[in-house]
């Protein structure tokens, strides 16, 4: 038996291809490391899945080797490869290094790499060890087109992770006669040299080695030799595999790269893959799924928090209309020429939702999201396809389109080796027809969910004052409007100020006022009191009289400061807080507004205007329906809920009865 070491491989008088070139097949993804070896490595785990596992356990651990292990690590980039004169230069420093980390990617509930151990040997159903350890771009025994990496080029990512270019693999699976087996190697890759009259590709193996190529270390040996470096093992039965990527680049992704670009600190990049994770993963983390991924990151053996659809809101709206699709529901997008269906596509408007992630910008999204999340049979995400954006920046839209079945493999050949976009000039035929209609009819949704297809079929001058109200809506921030006039009894709110005989500036009704998107009257925005008076003076809160006669004495509702968007069962709702200073009788209204401050007459057709839902005590939370509150206790604050409209310029009025 050989004894362990590294073995390098020589050039064969076939040729054969370099190290270089193999890092080179992934061309220059636009995305960083991290999230680039996040992608590879959970598509190739979920490849891998075992189909009597519901759960996939998909683990990042970035940790810094500790005492007990560093003599180990030490010793094993010590020696050179056998067969060779020189000892390489690359991995010395790491044997003297004081410390060294690496990043544990690891995966339980999958089938781990089987099959035999050379790639010349004969043909058999699992060839997952030589897809990863010995050949580059083997896709043969592959779970087909639906897989989304079956460590194709996609493993050139965990060797551009790793500033030495090497990685360890250490592997459980269960063998033709059902036993299950370990292996252990070592792989690097490494710059081409010559050693005297012999060139050598630059990769390089650590194992065991033989004449022409390096075996696995095996079962207990294998199961050793990762126990003594402190790479995480397997419990009872459970098979897998574990990747460590020695010495990771942590450069801060956020920045732009340089020689000079800073590292993150273990915590901040254990932080980052758990966002990364999140945002490319979430399609197959839900927990509601048949079979789903579970993932867990840490650092430094500190578990880091990983963003889910109950954390982040934006993950929240992309879950639901994932749902869609999934539950058959969703739109059904459409070539026309030659006739055939592409996919299911379905979305939900998102208010307040605001992405902040690092991870989810490197993506493209930042803000309210306006992005469709495209993805096919793997249901993990390719890309976040952008839309306009609407024009109320706090909304947006979070929307799903999966290909259909039959078109999947069409897809699967449009998408690049790092799987993160469908490329129709790569195909050809009615296939590049249907990935460039594909792209095509995403865009007429996101120009219909954002209002782009609406305002461009707008005449200037036709619609003007819908228009202006609904690109510029957002800008007229703050609360403003009616004021809270205390009305005459019997009065209804849009025809008291005309009964109260007082008029606003520019023959506007008392009260009336040009106002912000969601406008709300009261004592702490623009448009507070009365027929243009200030806060205070006559009829503004705390005022005796109101303008057309009113109840003397009596202090009005007030605003407390502006409205904002809430989801209540799932809808979104705009909610203004009111304080009743005694008993009284309230009543709430809303009505649109055009872009000259007008009251909108009639609503388009097809349209539901926004409408009183009723009023809420902040108290316990109960909820009285209607436009009317009576209260008949001491002064108090209840919210008044609205029902949101998008891209309207929105009235709300408050006032007191008699």
């Amino acid at each position: 038996m050989s004894e362990t070491g590294w073995y390098a491989q020589p050039f064969r008088a076939d040729g054969g291809i370099t190290a270089r070139g193999l890092l080179s097949q992934l061309g220059s993804p636009s995305l960083s490391p991290l999230t680039l070896l996040v992608r590879e490595a959970a598509q190739n785990s979920w490849d891998a899945r075992l189909p009597d596992q519901g759960v996939v356990r998909f683990r990042l651990d970035l940790t810094t080797v500790g005492a007990g292990h560093s003599a180990a690590w030490r010793r094993l980039f010590a020696g050179a490869s056998s067969g060779t004169t020189r000892s390489d230069t690359m991995f010395r420093p790491l044997s003297q290094a004081k410390s060294l980390r690496y990043l544990a990617i690891s995966d339980r509930g999958t089938m781990g790499l089987a099959g035999p151990t050379r790639s010349d040997a004969g043909k058999t159903a699992r060839r997952e060890w030589a897809r990863f350890v010995l050949n580059s771009g083997d896709r043969d025994g592959g779970s087909g087109s639906t897989g989304g990496g079956t460590f194709g080029y996609g493993k050139s990512a965990l060797f551009r992770m790793s500033k030495v270019g090497c990685v360890f693999a250490h592997t459980r699976f269960r063998d033709d006669d059902g036993r299950v087996r370990s292996r252990f190697i070592g792989v690097a890759i490494r710059e081409s040299f010559w050693d005297g009259e012999t060139r050598y590709t630059g990769r390089h193996w650590w194992g065991l080695p033989e004449a022409e190529h390096c075996e696995p270390l095996t079962d207990a040996g294998a199961d050793a030799a990762a126990h003594e470096l402190g790479i995480p093992g397997f419990a009872g039965e459970e098979t897998g595999t574990t990747l460590v990527v020695v010495d990771p680049d942590l450069t801060d992704p956020t920045l732009p790269d340089s020689d000079t670009t800073p590292e993150l600190s273990v915590a901040e990049a254990g932080a980052y893959l758990a966002d990364a994770a999140a945002w490319n993963l979430w399609p197959i983390l839900l927990t509601d799924r048949d079979r789903r991924m579970s993932v867990t990151v840490t650092a430094n053996g500190v578990d880091v928090p990983v963003p889910d659809e109950g954390s982040d809101a934006a993950l929240a709206f992309f879950a639901g209309a994932y749902r869609q699709v999934a539950d058959g529901t969703a739109q059904v997008l459409s070539c026309g020429k030659p006739l055939k269906e592409l996919g299911h596509f379905a979305h939900a408007f998102t208010f307040g939702a605001l992405v902040t992630s690092p991870a989810a910008r490197e993506l493209g999204i930042e803000g309210a999201p306006r992005h469709v999340c495209l993805m096919r049979g793997p249901e993990l995400v390719v890309r976040y396809h952008p839309g306009p954006e609407r024009s109320n920046p706090d909304a947006g839209y979070a929307a799903v389109f999966k290909v259909l079945g039959d078109l999947d493999e069409t897809f699967a050949r449009a998408e690049p080796p790092t799987h993160d976009a469908w490329e129709y000039q790569q195909l050809q035929g009615r296939e590049a027809t249907f990935v460039r209609t594909a792209g095509r009819r995403l865009k007429e949704q996101c120009d219909r969910l954002s209002g782009a297809q609406a305002r461009r079929a707008v005449k200037v001058g036709t619609y003007a004052m819908g228009s202006v109200a609904q690109r510029l809506g957002h800008l007229l921030a703050g609360p403003g409007g009616t004021g809270s006039a205390v009305l005459l009894s019997g009065a209804h709110p849009g025809t008291a100020r005309t009964g109260g005989n007082a008029a606003g500036p520019g023959g506007q009704p008392a009260g009336a006022h040009p106002a912000g998107p969601f406008v709300a009257p009261g004592s702490d925005g623009p448009g507070q009191g009365v027929g243009g008076a200030p806060p205070g003076a006559g009829a503004g809160p705390g005022g005796g009289a109101a303008p057309g006669g009113g109840r003397s004495g009596v202090r009005r509702p007030s605003l407390i400061a502006g409205p904002r968007f809430e989801m209540i069962d799932g809808r979104p709702y705009v909610v203004q807080r009111v304080r009743v200073h005694g008993p009284d009788r309230v009543e709430g209204a809303v009505r649109v507004l055009t872009g000259d401050g007008v009251a909108e007459g009639t609503s388009p057709t097809g349209v539901t205007p926004p409408e009183v839902h009723g009023w809420r005590l902040p108290s316990d939370g109960s909820l009285v329906a209607g436009e009317v509150f009576y209260h008949a206790g001491d002064a108090t604050e209840v919210d008044l809920i609205v029902t949101a409209v998008a891209d309207v310029l929105v009235d709300i009025s408050v006032v007191g009865r008699a």
